[in-house]
């Protein structure tokens, strides 16, 4: 190989390089959604409320997203929040929040939703207590 083939080899190498890693930076740095290998999409480090129809009635969790198809989203860590009214009247209610994972049948830590079923899905904000909840389990 003489010597202009090894220059030209090299500067391919490093332009290739320099776009890897540079694609690596944006996916790591813009969070939010991105597609794997498969072309599903998943949510980083976003938390969000699911409403779901039940039939007979509906309920809401919380938690990431992080695997989505057409046909359906899988939550991370799914949790609800749980409304005690007050045991006398005039009584504040009791408002708590709490993870599916803790229940007395112990499910696993994810959820599967069918998208047929969701009427809405919003991202709750930083500042949400919620997302707080969630940030101090994490370091628990």
């Amino acid at each position: 190989m003489n010597k202009t083939a090894k220059v030209i080899l090299i500067i391919i190498l490093v332009l290739a390089l320099i776009v890897i890693v540079a694609g690596i930076v944006l996916v790591v740095t813009k969070g939010g959604s991105t597609k794997n290998l498969f072309g599903t999409s998943t949510t980083v480090d976003k938390y969000y409320i699911v409403y779901v129809q039940t039939g007979a009635g509906s309920a809401s969790y919380y938690g990431q997203i992080v695997k989505q198809t057409e046909d359906y989203l899988v939550l991370k860590d799914p949790g609800y929040i749980n409304v005690q009214p007050g045991q006398n009247e005039g009584d504040q209610p009791q408002v708590n929040f709490a993870l599916m994972k803790d229940e007395f049948f112990k499910p696993v830590s994810e959820m599967t939703i069918l998208k047929n079923n969701i009427v809405f899905i919003q991202q709750l904000a930083d500042d949400s207590p919620i997302v707080s909840f969630y940030k101090n389990q994490a370091g628990k």
